[in-house]
């Protein structure tokens, strides 16, 4: 009997066939390459309870409040060299009403930037009272943001005249 079993060990039945171990290596290179899609997808949208991206922004700046249409962007990463905080930008038109009185605009500063076609930007920047996004799921609050103030059109079809940097959105 103690025969049999070592036999029956030591013929184990490898993976032979070059197939068998080209499906196996397919196997977990696409067990691989999903986890992190899934995990990266699933924590996303927990965290900031992103379906849409896109929103309403609040603004309140030097006793005015001004309601934009808004982008919450992913991708920027602009913030303001001297304190590190995130950077927001926000077209001129939307702000003029709170920037008209030029000598009582809180926190003015320079903000160098780096863009595709623009090697070396400088946006006039605000720091805001607050700020509040809110998309159709849940509403941010952050005091003293900082504002960039674009002076063109930030999107040509005009569907928003905001972007949001997503730290906006950590508490």
């Amino acid at each position: 009997m103690s025969n049999r079993i070592r036999f029956s060990f030591s013929h184990s039945h490898p993976i032979k066939s070059v197939h068998q171990q080209i499906l196996l290596c397919g196997c977990f290179f696409l067990i691989g390459s999903l986890c992190p899609i899934i995990f990266y997808h699933t924590h996303f949208t927990e965290e900031y309870g992103l379906k849409k991206c896109s929103g309403n922004l609040q603004i309140h700046l030097n006793g005015c409040r001004v309601i934009i249409k808004a982008l919450l962007d992913t991708g920027n990463c602009l913030y303001e060299p001297l304190t590190g905080k995130p950077v927001c930008l926000v077209e001129y038109e939307h702000l003029k009403a709170c920037l008209k009185n030029g000598k009582n605009i809180p926190g003015l500063r320079a903000i160098p930037y780096h863009s595709i076609g623009k090697k070396d930007g400088v946006l006039l920047g605000v720091t805001a009272d607050k700020l509040i996004f809110q998309n159709q799921r849940r509403k941010y609050e952050q005091s003293g943001c900082i504002i960039g103030i674009y002076p063109g059109k930030i999107s040509k079809s005009g569907d928003y005249g905001a972007i949001v940097h997503p730290d906006i959105l950590k508490k």
